[in-house]
């Protein structure tokens, strides 16, 4: 999300299906490789550190556990794709596009053979407790929070990842699992009608042929803001136990690529029990953050270890950029009072650009896994379905979308937010509320328009992955 409390400001990879299924990826024909790079900022360097997510003026005090890039490329038939989870509140589609520049003068001496076409996805974990690469959580309201040096840490250190999983790139053999147990949406709190999560854990593995794991990507939708706002340490939250536990379990690299997290789907406000009391965890503690991210480890690392044998033979990656009218008056504000630092230029007539990607994973002309790639903080009934008409809704007559994963015709389907830009939350044009009454006869607004570039982000958005989902070769 993106304003007053939390923010929200693409490029392609691959997607999964749904239960407990898996699917297996051997090579030669495709290759992987993997890296990781710390990011952690230096509080004195590049302080002072002001952490993104919540308020204005929260300074960094300390590091409990380390930021991350990670990195996982896949490639086949000439073209590989570079999929990066970055513990970042977001980056903009400014920095992205600076790191895919880096990354390709890095590989520029490398011989074309080995690596092909390159597509890099950058997608911003969405860590409310990391600095603030956006300029929203500065000292005070109308202060930019970035810190340039920091920035362009990030950026090159993200270029560097990518690059050196390009580098390792070795015969691969990849393994996908899929399950979604009931537990897994009481780790996850809706605040805002209707009550919809999409809670299911896709996994990938790529091991060598020998069968020792290179690395893994894991997706799945929840904020990682279990501290709460008062924190002042620098963490990772729940995806630095996630990662951890899945790379203590299956080696390698583990790479986290959050999902629908609009709505908001957050641990606040989760009841997540602790096995050792029988008692509900503390709120905004790290034995909270910790429970949930061993647990999704959990279920994904056991997902992904009954696996189906495929023959990936090649990879498909579409972007195109949209444009999106700002509706919002306090993105238009931000922007004029250079919160963002030259990034995010609105075009004439107050519209914002964004990239919007699918990417493909075939075996013998089928795709097997589809990835859409969204740039921002998508409401899951957009991905899984289930918006609703409710009274005092602005647009009621508004089309209904189509879900993102009901497009897909693949066995495993992924939705990456927050994928190579981050402009906000993305509401059904249907749900969209910014006007009394308020929706369901609310006694006040529901959080989320303040977050969001304007209503009609959804439907241009969706109709953007509808037109490459059904372009389906």
């Amino acid at each position: 999300m993106v304003g007053l409390r939390r923010p929200a400001p693409l490029l392609a990879v691959v997607c999964a299906c749904a239960s407990t299924l898996a699917a297996q990826v051997h090579g030669p024909q495709i290759r992987a490789g993997a890296a990781r790079t710390e990011i952690t900022p230096d509080l004195r360097k590049h302080g002072p550190v002001y952490m993104a997510g919540f308020d204005n003026n929260r300074i960094a005090t300390g590091i409990h556990d380390p930021l991350y890039a990670r990195c996982l490329a896949l490639s086949a038939a000439g073209q590989t794709l570079v999929l990066c989870g970055v513990d970042s509140i977001g980056l903009f589609a400014d920095d992205v596009e600076k790191i895919r520049a880096d990354v390709k003068k890095r590989l520029a001496t490398q011989k074309k053979s080995a690596a092909g076409s390159v597509n890099v996805v950058v997608a911003a974990t969405h860590d409310h407790q990391a600095p603030d690469t956006m300029g929203l959580w500065g000292p005070a309201e109308g202060q930019s929070g970035i810190n340039e040096a920091y920035n362009t840490f990030v950026v090159d250190r993200v270029a560097h990842t990518a690059a050196e999983a390009v580098r390792h790139l070795k015969p691969a053999i990849v393994i996908m699992g899929q399950a979604h147990p009931s537990d897994l949406d009481t780790l996850v709190h809706d605040d805002r009608p209707p009550e919809v999560h999409d809670a299911g854990v896709i996994i990938l593995r790529a091991t060598t042929v020998k069968g020792d794991t290179i690395g893994t990507l894991v997706n799945w939708a929840n904020h990682p803001e279990t501290m709460g706002s008062k924190n002042t340490l620098i963490t990772a939250d729940y995806p630095q136990f996630l990662c951890s536990q899945i790379e203590q379990q299956l080696d390698g690299v583990a790479v986290f690529l959050n999902g629908a997290v609009g709505g908001m789907q957050s641990p606040l406000g989760a009841s997540v029990p602790d096995p050792a009391t029988g008692r509900p965890a503390p709120e905004n503690s790290f034995l909270k953050a910790e429970l949930i991210g061993r647990r999704v480890a959990q279920v994904a690392a056991n997902a992904v270890r009954n696996g189906h044998t495929m023959n990936a033979d090649r990879i498909e990656f579409q972007e195109t950029r949209i444009e999106i009218p700002i509706s919002n008056q306090g993105f238009q504000h931000a922007a004029k009072a250079d919160l963002y630092k030259g990034r995010k230029k609105t075009m004439p007539g107050g519209a914002t650009t964004t990239p919007v990607g699918v990417a493909r994973l075939y075996s013998r002309s089928k795709a097997f896994l589809e990835i859409a790639l969204v740039p921002g903080e998508v409401y899951p009934e957009l991905s899984v379905g289930g918006v609703q008409r409710y009274g005092g809704a602005d647009f009621p007559d508004a089309p209904i979308e189509t879900p993102i994963k009901q497009l897909m015709t693949a066995d495993f389907k992924m939705l990456v937010g927050l994928a190579d830009d981050e402009i906000g939350y993305i509401i059904p044009k249907a749900e969209w509320d910014e006007k009394e009454p308020w929706l369901n006869s609310a006694p006040k607004a529901w959080y989320g328009e303040v977050n969001s570039v304007g209503p009609e982000a959804a439907p241009l958005i969706v109709g953007a992955l509808e037109g490459m989902l059904r372009s389906h070769p």
